[in-house]
């Protein structure tokens, strides 16, 4: 195996290596989740909690009421590094849009699509895309806040699939290199050192962080450290609380490689800012050792985390 790449000063993962790429990656997850969704029955139901289709997708959405890409840029560009928690901007747009037709909501979906690719194509991408701006993984660059949004729009994809919704490769991958390169901006805001690679038939990337620098690169041959192997769409519904990762492990949908490794991932997931994870939390992670034990509490820890980033 090669050996484990490692970030050099000033290293912001995506959005320093291929902030180009990351934006086309992002917009064209989005295209294929407003394909996915373009027929749906807004009031069928999904698989979580009973919600309707509705509910799942307004949060997906630009509104006024919500957190455009707009006011997120503003931010980035005069330099505030707070934001409103997010589930208080959710209840807002749920509140005022839960119940809008199927025009409606599609609409909304193509405003925040077409924000995304507006900035894009901006001039001064590459330069902002690296600008500090607050969301829920804490302070990240501006374009891995943006580039969430794959993430976001994967999981509301697989979780309108009850409904009817088909969740193409193109957004399982959008979605995972997303969410791989968020551990790695949660890692570097701690100064932590760690490594994870997750191997998919979809995509195989990894993220590795050294202080506050962190790289995210696509896995092109066998590369040592931490990883953690499956189909894609078994992540991302750990990742966001949908399935249990003690099932996957026993179901044989999920294997981990240097379980010691995963689980300093774990822990600096469980130390997050504005993310779930307590003392005693901590304290469990700590204790445990390179076991199969070990192994499942990692994906159930990435489970907590990101969790609420899908308002779940």
């Amino acid at each position: 195996m090669t050996d484990l790449p490692r970030p050099t000063p000033g290293d912001r993962g995506r959005a320093s290596e291929d902030p180009v790429g990351m934006l086309t990656a992002t917009v064209e997850a989005w295209d294929a989740f407003i394909a996915a969704v373009g027929d749906i029955n807004v009031n069928a139901v999904g698989r979580k909690d009973g919600r309707t289709a509705a509910r799942t997708l307004v949060v997906v959405g630009s509104w006024p009421e919500g957190r455009a890409l707009p006011a997120i840029r503003a931010d980035a560009l005069a330099g505030v590094l707070v934001a409103e928690p997010l589930d208080d901007v959710e209840a807002r747009v749920v509140a005022a849009h839960a119940h809008d037709g199927r025009q409606a909501i599609l609409e909304a979906l193509h405003r925040a699509r077409d924000e995304v690719a507006s900035w894009a194509a901006s001039p001064d991408v590459a330069q902002e895309a690296l600008l500090p701006v607050a969301g829920p993984l804490g302070v990240v660059p501006l374009g891995t806040l943006v580039s969430a949004t794959a993430y976001q729009c994967a999981v509301a994809a697989l979780d309108l699939a009850p409904a009817g919704v088909q969740t193409p490769d193109v957004l399982i991958a959008a979605g995972l290199a997303s969410l791989v390169d968020s551990v790695g901006a949660v890692a570097a805001q701690q100064s932590a050192t760690i490594s994870m690679q997750a191997l998919t038939p979809q995509t195989r990337i990894l993220t590795s962080t050294d202080g506050s620098d962190w790289v995210t690169r696509l896995v092109t041959e066998p590369i040592e450290g931490p990883a953690l192997t499956c189909d894609g769409r078994v992540l991302l519904d750990i990742a966001s609380g949908r399935t249990s990762a003690t099932g996957a492990y026993a179901r044989g949908d999920l294997r981990a490689r240097d379980v010691t490794g995963l689980l300093a991932v774990a822990q600096v997931l469980a130390r997050a800012p504005g993310l779930p994870g307590t003392d005693g939390l901590r304290a469990a992670l700590q204790a445990y050792t390179a076991s199969s034990d070990a192994a499942r509490k990692v994906g159930d820890v990435i489970s907590g985390a990101f969790r609420r980033w899908t308002n779940g």
